[in-house]
């Protein structure tokens, strides 16, 4: 690590010096900003929020996945562009539909009062539970 006003850090025993470098006596080393303390509560609903927002993402890739193979296995068998298109404005309908739901929820006056991991968490077991059910819907064929 080199300071252009100190030169490089060379004491040992600094966390930003790595073991065996070399030792300049009488050099100061760079000063180091205070790292901001942490909220303590927080960790469990990051957490939470992250597993939730995590399976519902797979959940909707994996049906995205499965939606796109069958419009490109439709279109081969001679299913017409226009129903297709007709099909995925619909989905695309209702999608956009239950993102704009918890949105909305995102900013209701009470709702906004709980801090943001807190209120990720409760979007994630909210947006969660309909495509891990098609999923698994689709998986049971």
């Amino acid at each position: 690590m080199t300071n252009p006003q100190y030169g490089p850090a060379c004491t040992p025993g600094h966390p930003f010096v790595a073991p065996g470098a070399p030792v300049a006596p009488g050099m100061p080393l760079a000063p180091i900003a205070p790292v901001a303390p942490t909220k303590p509560g927080h960790t469990f609903a990051i957490v939470a929020a992250a597993l939730l927002w995590a399976i519902t993402g797979l959940a909707l890739a994996l049906l995205a996945v499965v939606f796109a193979m069958v419009g490109v296995w439709g279109l081969a068998s001679g299913y017409s562009g226009t129903e297709l298109l007709g099909d995925v404005l619909k989905l695309g309908f209702w999608a956009v539909l239950v993102i704009a739901g918890l949105v909305s929820l995102l900013y209701v006056p009470g709702f906004r009062r709980l801090p943001l991991p807190h209120r990720l968490a409760v979007l994630g077991a909210l947006a969660c539970p309909l495509p891990c059910f098609y999923a698994f819907l689709l998986y049971s064929g």
